[in-house]
């Protein structure tokens, strides 16, 4: 082997063997959390499934992981959530099953709950669903950490002490043959937390962990406690040998296992997929930033689903990546999938052959160790979370730590889900569902009307109110709407509203649940003598309204309550088309362009001789004015009839920017700029016009200058009108 090689390899075998005595400890403390109490003759059983998973796992996810110095194997969330199995299940055979079934049907519940672990996570990251999760409220997800914290503290007394921390158990715990088994596994945990918080070494956790190993060792040498004695004590694990471990497997079968006390497990199960899920994205996503490496989420979901598919039918417990191991072997210069195997194999070599040494491990810094994961998760979670989180997020965490406590993990994260939901809904209600709240005065349509049909516009633009909506209308926003529509019509003495427009442009989406809303408003409206007009209404939307039966078939005796329209634009331009339909002066049909220009003209005797220089044109319908792209050679008067301006698109389609009718100017602002025409005019119907050319324009500025200032003035005033309306519009949507 060359020195370059042999350079590469040294590093990555030393970082995977650090890393492998890490996860050997780690999985041994997690199988004494698991195997504990009433299982604790089981103990060999627990250890040889833990070593299997983090033999098996370390290897497959070094292999299939999108990072190249990934470390997987057991870890606390699951195993808290096995250890509640596990007790629950022993407690259903201590009170009425027969003992004899008890490990074939623990065994057989840690195989299932890893393969069938493996099996969804795998679908999971096939299905591309792993971002999803991320959609589980934070404040959730820092609940159900702090619920672990306090089951694996609980729990690390369990394996120091025997009991666990529970006030019944505080006066036992307090007796001198446990207060010096658990006290010293306490000042471990006090240490390692103490020592971790000021300090940042990656060597610390494992110098710790051999220190007391060692420091327990000589105590029990000075002492002149024997091993034997030690182990009689509580103080060491008890010594098995490697065949017991196998000897135990083979005590397995088929015959043995209780399908109804496992059949019953399920609500943990549920839980262990949903924890494991969330852990494996939480992890590769800090494990993404600790070492600046890009991750596939997916990929980390279906390396983990077969690596624990495969540890399942290989006997062993659940596992998956692991943040603080995975950032032990990277900084320790781990940089191939070479330093995963090895810490896998050095799990596989304790099984096979370090049965006896692994007994050895003293009690007191396996329990300091699962304290010490405890204490960590609840100091992040109720002390730092504190200065962190808003009080309503923080109580939401206490609240779901009482009921991980009280009732188990899958009733406090269910719960947490809906208390999350509870209050998203009532901080989205609070949100400002209309963003504008405009009238007929301040917003007008694009569609441009004679000074006369403007000016009753203003004057009556009370009438027309106008509501642009934004985000997603479910119970809570929706009645917030109808309130302010109730408030708007009902507190109106002189009713002065006649349509009311709702924009739906801004609107993400629609609950079925707010669809009674619309059917209050609906009746509100026709109560009030108010039309309802409903602009750019996505199909989804209005496929609910339908279902729900708001936009249902009116009675051919009645005027429609209700109105669709493709966009806002149109919607106003009808509902001010109807405002004008309405008022005294439209009794006159007629009014020749002369008089229309009579009452705008600066100065009105001069309308006469203006007239001598436009030349009068009929034109039918689809008369082309001008084209987009044309050099402007004249402007127009429309006497009668009605003229739209269209924008010719790219793709060949065109988009209406306006439409002038009865007394406008139409082709003022290209003329005058003297550059193409951006926009194409075209008569929507047969249409009476005056056109003033370029010529003709040249002609009075030479015969009349006058009468050109005069016209020169009128134009000015007519465009900076036009500025000063576009300018409020804007003005307004953008508040």
């Amino acid at each position: 082997m060359n020195r370059s090689r042999l350079g590469y390899l040294l590093p990555n075998l030393l970082a995977g063997g650090i890393s492998g005595l890490v996860t050997l400890t780690y999985s041994m403390s997690y199988a004494a959390l698991i195997f504990s109490g009433d299982l604790q003759s089981l103990l060999p059983l627990g250890i040889g499934c833990a070593l299997i998973g983090a033999a098996t796992i370390a290897v497959v996810a070094a292999l299939t992981s999108s990072l190249p110095f990934t470390i997987a194997g057991p870890d606390s969330n699951s195993s808290a959530i096995l250890a509640v199995m596990a007790a629950a299940i022993a407690g259903n055979f201590l009170a009425s099953g027969d003992p004899s079934q008890l490990a074939s049907t623990i065994w057989l519940a840690i195989i299932l709950s890893t393969v069938l672990t493996g099996i969804c996570l795998f679908l999971l990251g096939r299905l591309r669903l792993g971002r999803f999760i991320r959609f589980i409220p934070y404040p959730v997800v820092g609940g159900f950490l702090a619920g672990v914290g306090w089951l694996i503290s609980q729990g690390s007394f369990k394996v120091m002490a025997g009991l666990p921390l529970e006030w019944g158990n505080v006066t036992a715990l307090l007796q001198p043959d446990r207060l010096v088994l658990w006290i010293p596994g306490a000042i471990l945990a006090v240490a390692l937390q103490i020592a971790v918080r000021r300090y940042r070494y990656l060597w610390l956790v494992p110098s710790f962990l051999l220190g007391a190993i060692a420091l327990v060792h000589l105590v029990l040498k000075l002492a002149g406690i024997s091993i034997a004695e030690a182990i009689r004590k509580g103080v060491l694990l008890e010594t098995f040998s490697t065949q017991e471990f196998w000897q135990t497997r083979s005590l397995f079968s088929w015959e043995q296992v209780n399908w109804s006390v496992l059949g019953a497990r399920t609500d943990n199960l549920m839980t262990l997929i949903v924890v494991v899920a969330i852990t494996i994205l939480l992890c590769a996503t800090g494990l993404e930033l600790a070492t600046e490496k890009d991750v596939d989420l997916d990929r980390e979901l279906r390396s983990a689903g077969i690596a624990n598919t495969v540890a399942g039918l290989c006997g062993g417990m659940v596992g998956y990546l692991s943040i603080s191991r995975s950032l032990l072997n990277f900084k320790t210069g781990a940089s191939h999938r070479i330093s995963g195997i090895a810490a896998g194999l050095m799990c596989a070599i304790a099984l096979l052959v370090g049965a006896p040494l692994l007994s050895y491990l003293p009690r007191p810094v396996l329990g300091g160790l699962l304290l010490y994961i405890g204490v960590s998760l609840l100091i992040e979670w109720i002390y730092d979370a504190w200065f962190n989180l808003s009080r309503l997020d923080y109580a939401l965490i206490l609240a779901i730590l009482v009921i991980v406590a009280n009732f188990g993990f899958l009733a406090g994260v269910a719960a947490g889900v809906v208390i999350a939901c509870l209050l998203f809904a009532i901080n989205y209600s609070s949100l400002r569902v209309i963003r504008n709240a405009l009238s007929g005065t301040n917003y007008h349509s694009k569609f441009e009307r004679s000074f006369h049909e403007q000016r009753l516009l203003r004057s009556q633009g009370e009438k027309l109110s106008i509501l642009c909506l934004q985000g997603y209308l479910f119970f809570g926003t929706a009645n917030t709407l109808l309130s302010y529509v109730r408030q708007q019509l009902l507190a109106d003495p002189d009713a002065t509203v006649r349509f009311l427009v709702l924009d739906f442009r801004l609107v993400a989406g629609l609950d079925s649940s707010a669809v009674v809303s619309f059917i209050k408003m609906k009746q509100l409206a026709r109560q009030c003598d108010v039309t309802l007009v409903f602009t750019q209404i996505a199909g989804a939307i209005e496929n609910k309204l339908k279902k729900g039966g708001f936009l249902d078939e009116e009675a051919e005796d009645r005027e429609p309550i209700y109105h669709i329209f493709p966009d806002l634009d149109r919607g106003v331009e009808w509902c001010e088309s109807k405002i004008i339909e309405m008022a005294t002066f439209r009794r006159k049909r007629f009014m020749p362009f002369v008089l229309q220009l009579e009452e705008v003209f600066p100065v009105p005797e001069k309308v006469r001789p203006f007239m001598s220089y436009l030349e009068k044109l009929r034109v039918k319908s689809g008369y082309v004015l001008f084209q987009q792209g044309e050099i402007p050679d004249a402007l127009y008067f429309v006497e009668s009839g009605q003229v739209s301006l269209f924008l010719e698109l790219e793709n060949g389609q065109t988009k209406r920017l306006g439409t002038s009718s009865a007394g406008t100017v139409v082709g003022d602002a290209g003329l005058y700029r003297r550059s193409p025409h951006p926009v194409s005019a075209i008569a929507d119907r047969s249409s009476r016009l005056y056109r003033l050319s370029n010529e003709a324009i040249d002609k009075m500025q030479e015969e009349n200058p006058q009468l050109a200032a005069v016209f020169h003035q009128f134009i000015a005033r007519l465009l900076a009108e036009r500025l000063v309306q576009a300018t409020a519009g804007v003005e307004i949507l953008l508040q």
